[in-house]
């Protein structure tokens, strides 16, 4: 934006975003991004033009026109992306590092017509609940900001995967010849897998972008396909990963170096070392005060440096100690000039990703969604995402930190909740409806909104 960004409003905001829109949808863009993030009821399309029915019938804009802009497969999602982009200016960057943060998530859906339905195993079952369910499992990619005292994701990408099914087997496959088994077979191309779709994602924004990434996530995504997809992307800067590191891993000591030349090539890995439980014991263990989950906590812990065959390079490895049961968590990362601190910081700071996830669902109104195209599927998704992005950008530009919903509070810091709440009484202050018929209420909610989707000119 060329003018200052300073105190940006969440109007703005979206008005530079909705440029990307023709005008003729620029309104509808506008009401579903708002009332996601200041609606209380359900998120649903049919709640919006039913709560503000009478404004969209003075506009000339049925509910029809809002199903066709959901389905709507001409929505130009990069320029939006280069749009938000445009707004972090600087802020993008964390000590001159793109921070991004990976994790899927998976949610159930009632009817077997939606698009992109499947069975999926969930992780995060509870004990009272099965461990499959029938929905939609996403791929998410979030940016890692830093906004008034706390740690931030804002999902910039996300994509729907799907399993690849297996062909049925069938009598005439059983009688039918070798041949035309393996011709039948090559039809059925196989699906991308959670890990390719991440680095996919990730790559996306290293090309809009162009500076060194910094990958969080857990477990799941730290092995070698990602890095090996991250390092094919040769004509970007160098990406790192900072994940946790599996119990059961086996590390290996530098290789020695050798005096005389040997017969064959040099050998890539020492000697190996001991399982981790005995590795947290031989190195000397430090304390330090550290940023982690909203405040300055004490940390013990131990580091060391080492060989990794299965990732098949070498690895900076942190073990943060528990004294009290006696137990340790270890994380690791491939850019080996990291500090101890940056890594306990800067991992703590991955867990805003799951927070992020769950107001995607219970907040923006992601599981309400009953749509069943495919485009409307994915577009409503993308608005969800959209909409806390933009919720962030407008709290990342305020004066002062958003204020608690209830005083009586005694948690520190605050909330997304309490970012929507700041939205919210932008348009609800200069109203007082204590004492006035409804119909006047519904006229004056008209004309605030009449103001708030003005066109652009």
């Amino acid at each position: 934006m060329s003018s200052d960004q300073n105190n940006l409003t969440f109007k703005k905001a979206l008005d530079h975003v909705s440029k990307v829109i023709p005008n003729y949808r620029r309104l509808i863009f506008k009401a579903i991004i708002t009332f996601m993030v200041i609606g209380q009821d359900h998120k649903r399309i049919a709640s919006i033009v039913r709560s503000f029915g009478s404004f969209f019938c003075e506009s000339k804009i049925t509910e029809k026109r809002f199903y066709l802009f959901l389905a709507s497969a001409m929505i130009k999602w990069d320029q939006i992306l280069m749009r938000v982009l445009e707004l972090l200016g600087e802020n993008i960057l964390t000590d001159g590092l793109l921070m991004l943060i990976v994790d899927d998530t998976t949610y159930g859906k009632s009817g077997k017509k939606i698009s992109g339905c499947q069975t999926h195993f969930d992780h995060a079952a509870k004990l009272n609940h099965s461990k499959w369910i029938f929905g939609h499992c996403r791929v998410i990619v979030g940016l890692q900001v830093f906004i008034h005292g706390r740690w931030a994701c804002l999902p910039l990408l996300q994509k729907l995967y799907q399993r690849a099914e297996k062909p049925l087997k069938t009598k005439g496959n059983k009688k039918s010849s070798g041949k035309g088994n393996k011709a039948k077979s090559s039809q059925h191309t196989s699906s991308p897998t959670k890990i390719e779709i991440a680095f996919e994602l990730i790559n996306r924004l290293r090309r809009f972008i162009g500076k060194p990434v910094l990958v969080n996530t857990d477990s799941w995504f730290g092995v070698k396909t990602m890095l090996d997809g991250l390092d094919g992307a040769t004509d970007q800067p160098k990406a790192h990963v900072l994940s946790r590191l599996r119990i059961n891993i086996n590390l290996f000591d530098f290789p020695q170096a050798q005096s005389r030349k040997k017969k064959g090539r040099p050998a890539k890995y020492g000697k190996k070392l001991p399982k981790l439980s005995e590795l947290a014991t031989r190195y000397e263990r430090k304390k330090g005060l550290f940023f982690i989950y909203g405040k300055q906590r004490e940390c013990v812990y131990s580091e060391f440096t080492s060989m990794c065959r299965c990732l098949q390079r070498p690895i900076k490895v942190v073990l943060i100690h528990n004294e009290k049961t006696k137990r340790f968590f270890p994380i690791f990362t491939t850019d080996l000039t990291m500090t101890a601190q940056q890594m306990i910081e800067r991992y703590s700071a991955r867990w805003k990703i799951e927070c992020s996830i769950k107001e995607l669902k219970h907040e923006l109104g992601a599981l309400d969604n009953q749509a069943r195209k495919p485009h409307s599927v994915e577009n409503h998704f993308n608005l969800c995402c959209l909409s806390m992005t933009l919720a962030w950008i407008h709290a990342l530009y305020q004066d002062k930190t958003p204020k608690r919903r209830f005083a009586n509070q005694t948690k520190r810091g605050y909330a997304f909740a309490d970012v929507r709440q700041q939205i919210k009484n932008q348009y609800q202050k200069p109203l007082d409806f204590s004492g006035v018929c409804p119909n006047v209420i519904k006229t004056a909610k008209n004309l605030v909104l009449k103001h708030f989707f003005a066109h652009n000119s």
